[in-house]
């Protein structure tokens, strides 16, 4: 074996001790952090061999989103009741945006006489609300009331023409009360009359009137229960103050 031979051996030799006694000291130090974990509980310093990995930080996960409110569907149709001066009084389903005048053509239109001046066709119609249209008799005048297009005539434009200073309607003391104050002649009573009723106004009192012209005068004063609005109980209140002749 020459000289070059043995001094690589001797190296090698060397390097084989060198990663020998490496190994040694680091399982050593392992052993040391073990025993120091199990024992004292403490956490070994962070890159020692034997120190915790994290747990992995979970993903954010996206945020639940609130059910929101749901709206309510609107209506697809709505129910209006025409009525008064027109061919087919009744009630009605029509379309949500439907205007006095689609109310009026659903009734078959205005019978002669009737004063479509007193009404506002363009106004949009509720629904549950009553369109009434009135007669040139109950309501000479024109010019339609400017809160809505189901308004009823006042009496005082139905009874009065036009020139003809209005007057207003019956106060309370002029109502009956007792029936020894007297009764009312359904049949010829005008509407400021038919006011002095107990409980009829003066769309109760045109209702009437529009009752009679188109069902000609009443036979029997049951009959006033067949006029829009008129229940038993109105009815029963009605009843002692009224006369047909």
């Amino acid at each position: 074996m020459n000289n070059g031979t043995r001094l690589a051996a001797v190296v090698a030799g060397l390097l084989v001790m060198l990663l020998g006694l490496g190994a040694f000291k680091l399982y050593q130090r392992g052993r040391a952090i073990e025993g120091d974990l199990v024992i004292t509980g403490r956490t070994p310093p962070s890159g020692s061999p034997l120190s915790p990995i994290a747990p992995p930080i979970p993903a954010a996960q996206p945020a639940q989103t609130t059910a929101t409110a749901i709206e309510a569907p609107k209506p697809s149709t709505i129910v209006v009741h025409v009525a008064g001066a027109v061919r087919k009084p009744g009630v009605y389903h029509l379309a949500p945006d439907a205007r006095a005048e689609d109310a009026l053509k659903a009734a078959g239109g205005a019978k002669p006489g009737a004063n479509l001046d007193a009404i506002n066709l363009a106004a949009h119609v509720e629904d549950g609300k009553q369109l009434y249209v009135p007669t040139r008799v109950e309501h000479p005048e024109g010019g339609a009331p400017e809160q809505t297009a189901q308004a009823v005539p006042t009496a005082a434009s139905a009874a009065h023409k036009p020139g003809r200073a209005t007057s207003a309607s019956p106060s309370h003391a002029q109502k009956l009360t007792n029936p020894g104050q007297g009764t009312v002649n359904i049949n010829t009573a005008s509407v400021e009359e038919l006011q002095r009723l107990p409980g009829v106004g003066p769309s109760y009192a045109v209702r009437i009137l529009q009752f009679r012209k188109e069902n000609g005068p009443f036979t029997s004063a049951d009959q006033l229960m067949d006029v829009s609005g008129i229940g038993p109980k109105k009815f029963e209140k009605i009843k002692p103050f009224v006369r047909l002749k």
